[in-house]
């Protein structure tokens, strides 16, 4: 009798062990999931979300088409604003620039010297002119009334005197020219002159500016003050305008944050200073955060979790994760278990 009501309570216990092996509710394999059914934790909902710098990730290209000739960064180093961390050759650019900062030069000079006028040698020249025409008249002068003085008593012939007389014109022509030339080289620009000589130093000017605006888009200079996160061309690579790809990817990692998407069914549950604990499979233990900032925006999910189950139609709402501490060394691009708690 005992023997047969063991046996009938084993087979119960057995049957019922096999009708609960068949009823339980089938675990989800995704984190979201055991986190937000976690009994432990005062969850009240969760995300899937990526570990990302102060900056998401910034592609740097160029301005310009041609060959990478140098870059001076790698992966990991840290840039300043503004620093050059490549060159894509331009080498006819260069000497465009050189020959138009001559040209610049040029024009410098011949407005200068219109400005400054006659040189010194050649206002001497000019008044030793005037002073050598003057002589000349007065020597043809006194010519002149001796030969006319001479005519009247019929010393000399009327040729002779006439003579005399043309002389005498000739000198003072001649000495008028040497005047006028002396004006002439003492005398300043003409405005027109001036406007010209302007006009030609600007001409210059825009076209050194313009080329040189050219040659500096040859320059990759670093957006932000950053981290290199990934050098995607080499030396000697063909970059295009047309068709661009990024020469380095940089973004700002002095601290990290959480990129966080939240299912459109838990958007009441969520809000900005909400405490929320970060978990990921690499990690040892979590971290905690608060949410800092929700988008205003719904979009489309970009993490997605491994569960061959779960809806990929859902639209998503970002939020970002600014942690307490223990974040600062993640790698970017982690993927991690948002877990909000409830206040």
């Amino acid at each position: 009798m005992k023997i047969a009501a063991a046996i009938v309570i084993g087979m119960l216990l057995g049957g019922a062990a096999v009708w609960l092996s068949y009823n339980r509710p089938v675990a989800k394999s995704s984190s979201i999931a055991a986190a937000a059914t976690s009994p432990l934790l005062p969850v009240i909902a969760a995300a899937e979300g990526r570990v990302e710098g102060r900056t998401q990730n910034i592609e740097v290209e160029a301005s310009a088409n041609g060959v990478v000739q140098s870059l001076i960064v790698r992966e990991g180093q840290k840039v300043a604003k503004d620093q050059i961390i490549g060159q894509i050759a331009c080498e006819n650019l260069d000497s465009e620039v050189r020959a138009l900062e001559a040209s610049r030069e040029s024009a410098n000079q011949a407005r200068v010297r219109l400005l400054r006028g006659s040189r010194d040698e050649e206002r001497r020249v000019a008044e030793q002119g005037v002073a050598a025409a003057q002589a000349i008249v007065d020597h043809a002068q006194r010519e002149n009334d001796r030969m006319q003085f001479l005519a009247s008593k019929d010393d000399v012939s009327q040729q002779t005197a006439e003579n005399a007389k043309r002389d005498l014109a000739t000198a003072e022509a001649a000495i008028r020219s040497a005047l006028e030339k002396q004006k002439l080289v003492n005398a300043g620009p003409l405005p027109e002159e001036v406007s010209k000589a302007d006009a030609d130093v600007a001409t210059v000017d825009e076209r050194l500016q313009a080329t040189v605006a050219q040659r500096d888009k040859c320059v990759i200079r670093a957006p932000i003050s950053g981290t290199v996160t990934r050098v995607n061309m080499r030396v000697g690579e063909a970059f295009s305008t047309v068709v661009p790809r990024p020469i380095v990817t940089m973004a700002d990692l002095s601290e990290r944050r959480i990129r966080a998407e939240v299912d459109e069914r838990d958007l009441s549950k969520i809000h900005v200073n909400q405490r929320v604990r970060v978990t990921a499979e690499g990690l040892q233990r979590p971290f905690t955060g608060k949410v800092t900032w929700t988008a205003v925006l719904m979009g489309r999910r970009t993490a997605m979790s491994t569960d061959p189950a779960e809806r990929a139609d859902r639209d998503i709402r970002e939020t970002l994760i600014t942690p307490d501490r223990g974040a600062e060394h993640l790698p970017i691009g982690l993927r991690v278990v948002v877990e909000f708690l409830r206040d």
